[in-house]
C-alpha cells in the first residue's frame, strides 16, 4: 500500500534525524487530562468533543489547555472521515504568566481494518491549519502565524480480555510522526510513540491511561523530549439512531 509507504519511509528518515547520538536531549515530565464525549448522532455521523488539560512537573505548572470538536462520517466501515478544529493556549517557557492562542481547523482520514474483533490496525492522516498568535515569548504581539501541519499516525489496538455487559481490556500502541510546511524554521515538528490500556466499563464509559513519549525540536542541534503519563475518560451517549 502507497500510504503505508510514505509513512514508513518518512518514520525511518525522522528516525535517523532525532539518533541521540548526533543531538543534545532535554528531558521532561508531563500529565495530560483528557475528558472525551462521542456522540452517536445516527449510524454514520458522530460528533467528538474533548477537552485536554496538560501540566508540566519541574516546575510544576499548565503547559497547555486545549478543546476540540470534531464530526466524523462513517463512509464505509473500512472509511473514516472528519473535520473539526481545536483552541488551546501554550504557557510560555519564559513569562509564565502569558498563554498564547492557536486556532487550528483540521481535516482527517482514516483506515479502519478487522473493525469489532480481537485486533484492529488504524491509518490515520490529519491535516492541520495552525493560526499562532505572533509573540516575543514576553508578550503577545500583532497578528497571527499560519502553516500547515502534515500528521501520519499508525496505531494497532488488541483486546486481551472481555467479561460480562461489554466489559474488556484492550492494549493500544501507535506511532505518529509530524511534518510542517511553510513558513517554518524546519519541517519536522515532533514524533509521537504510545502505549496504554483501556478498561470498558460498559457501552458509555471507558478509561485509557498509558505512556507517550514526545520528541520534538527546539533548535536544530536540541531536542525535548517529553515523557508524557495520558490518562482519558472517554464518555459515549446516543443521540439518534
Amino acid at each position: 500500500m502507497l500510504y503505508l509507504k510514505y509513512y514508513f519511509t518518512t518514520f525511518l528518515l525522522v528516525s535517523s534525524l532525532i539518533s541521540k547520538g548526533q543531538h543534545t536531549f532535554r528531558t521532561q515530565w508531563h500529565s495530560w487530562f483528557r475528558y472525551y464525549n462521542q456522540a452517536t448522532l445516527n449510524k454514520n455521523f458522530v460528533l467528538h468533543t474533548e477537552i485536554d488539560e496538560r501540566i508540566l512537573y519541574n516546575p510544576s505548572r499548565q503547559f497547555q489547555f486545549f478543546t476540540h470538536i470534531h464530526l466524523h462520517y462513517r463512509v464505509k466501515p473500512w472509511l473514516d472521515v472528519a473535520a473539526g478544529g481545536n483552541f488551546n493556549l501554550t504557557n510560555s517557557a519564559v513569562n509564565t504568566s502569558l498563554a498564547v492562542p492557536e486556532w487550528r481547523p483540521w481535516q482527517e482520514v482514516s483506515l479502519i481494518s478487522n473493525e469489532a474483533k480481537q485486533w484492529q490496525f488504524q491509518f490515520r492522516y490529519r491535516l492541520d491549519e495552525r493560526f499562532i498568535h505572533n509573540n516575543d515569548k514576553l508578550e503577545l504581539t500583532e497578528g497571527y502565524h499560519f502553516n500547515l501541519r502534515h500528521r501520519f499516525r499508525v496505531q494497532a489496538s488488541v483486546l486481551l480480555f472481555s467479561w460480562h455487559n461489554a466489559q474488556s481490556l484492550t492494549l493500544r500502541v501507535s506511532d505518529e510522526v509530524m511534518l510542517n510546511t511553510g513558513d517554518v524554521p524546519r519541517w519536522f515538528d515532533q514524533n509521537r510513540l504510545y502505549a496504554g490500556l483501556t478498561v470498558r466499563f460498559n457501552d458509555r464509559w471507558s478509561l485509557e491511561s498509558g505512556y507517550l513519549n514526545l520528541l520534538q525540536p527546539k533548535t536544530d542541534s536540541e531536542f525535548y523530549e517529553r515523557n508524557i503519563i495520558r490518562t482519558t475518560l472517554y464518555h459515549r451517549i446516543r443521540l439518534g439512531n
